[in-house]
C-alpha cells in the first residue's frame, strides 16, 4: 500500500498563537512539507468565538488545498502525530475522487466496510488532522459558505460537528484509519465547557495509536503519570463505545446482514486490544504552547 509521505503534496498547520514548532519539525522530518497557516483577523471577526475563527481558519487552508495537485494534509496546533507518520499506510480508497481521510478520530463511529482491504467508512467530528484532494476541499468551502450563512448572527456553534455530515450529502466520503495516526494533545476550548454543547466539555483522546507518539502531548504538562492516565481512560472509552453498540451507525446509505455487522464489531475489538509496542510513553517532552 502506498503511504502518505507518497500521496501528501503538503500540509498546512492551523494556528492563531500556538508554538507549533515540534509539530512543524515532525511533518519536515517525514517528508510532509509543512506550512503554518496562522490567522489573521479583523477587530470584528476577533469578537467572534475563538470556534468559529477557528472555523475560519479552515476556510483558509481549504482554498489552499483546493489549487493543490494532490492531497493536503491539514491539522490543528495542538495535534501530536504518531512517530514516523509518513510511513503509515493510505487507507483511504485512492480511486474515489470524493474519499478523504480523519488521521485522528474524535469518537470514531464506522458507517460501512468499502471495498476488499476494508476500508473503514466512518463517522467523527474533530478537525484536529484530516487529509483532503482537491474536490473535497471545494466542498468543504461550500460548507463554510452554507454554515457561516446559518449563523450570521456570529453566535457559537460546533462547525465540526456538521461538517461531514454535509459534504456526505454532497458525495464526499470520509474514511478512518484502523487506529490512530496522532492524537489531540491540547485542552479543549473553553468555550464548549460554558456552552455545555459537547460531551466531556469537549474533551477527547485517541482509543488507540497506530504508533507510539513524536512527542508527549500538552495535556500531559510534562508528567507521564498524566499522559498514562489520559491513555488508560481513552481506551476505556473506546471499549464502552463499542460494546454500548455505539461503534456502528446506522443510515440509509448502507445495508449490512448479520455476517457483515459481526465483522465491523470485530474489527472493532480488534482496534483496541492491546499492542506494548504502540503503547510506549513519548521520549521527547512538549514545550508549552500559547493559547
Amino acid at each position: 500500500m502506498r503511504t502518505l509521505r507518497e500521496v501528501t503534496t503538503r500540509s498546512l498547520i492551523v494556528a492563531y498563537k500556538e508554538d507549533v514548532s515540534e509539530l512543524e519539525a515532525q511533518l519536515t522530518a517525514n517528508d510532509l512539507r509543512p506550512t503554518v497557516l496562522r490567522g489573521v483577523y479583523t477587530p470584528d471577526e476577533l469578537r467572534l468565538p475563538a470556534n468559529t475563527r477557528t472555523f475560519m481558519n479552515h476556510r483558509n487552508a481549504w482554498r489552499i488545498a483546493a489549487s493543490n495537485p494532490g492531497y493536503t494534509l491539514i491539522c490543528e496546533a495542538d495535534f501530536v502525530p504518531c512517530q514516523s507518520i509518513g510511513t503509515l499506510p493510505v487507507f483511504w480508497p485512492l480511486d474515489r475522487p470524493l474519499a478523504w481521510g480523519y488521521l485522528y478520530q474524535g469518537s470514531p463511529r464506522l458507517l460501512s466496510l468499502v471495498g476488499s482491504e476494508p476500508y473503514l467508512r466512518g463517522q467523527c467530528a474533530p478537525l484536529v488532522a484530516y487529509i483532503v484532494n482537491a474536490q473535497v476541499a471545494e466542498v468543504m468551502l461550500r460548507f463554510f459558505e452554507h454554515a457561516m450563512a446559518a449563523h450570521s448572527d456570529g453566535a457559537y456553534f460546533t462547525f465540526d460537528a456538521h461538517l461531514q455530515w454535509w459534504v456526505m450529502g454532497e458525495g464526499a466520503e470520509a474514511y478512518i484509519p484502523p487506529r490512530h495516526y496522532g492524537e489531540h494533545g491540547g485542552t479543549p476550548n473553553t468555550e464548549h465547557r460554558m456552552r455545555g454543547r459537547l460531551s466531556r466539555n469537549g474533551r477527547h483522546r485517541a482509543d488507540n495509536l497506530a504508533r507510539p507518539l513524536a512527542f508527549l502531548p500538552q495535556y500531559a504538562a510534562g508528567s507521564r503519570h498524566a499522559y498514562w492516565r489520559e491513555r488508560v481512560e481513552a481506551r476505556a472509552y473506546g471499549w464502552a463505545r463499542l460494546l454500548s453498540g455505539r461503534w456502528i451507525v446506522d443510515t440509509n446509505a448502507y445495508t449490512r446482514d448479520m455476517t457483515r455487522t459481526a465483522r465491523m464489531y470485530l474489527i472493532g475489538a480488534r482496534r483496541l486490544l492491546p499492542n506494548f509496542a504502540r503503547a510506549r510513553i513519548p521520549s521527547t517532552p512538549a514545550s508549552p504552547r500559547a493559547r
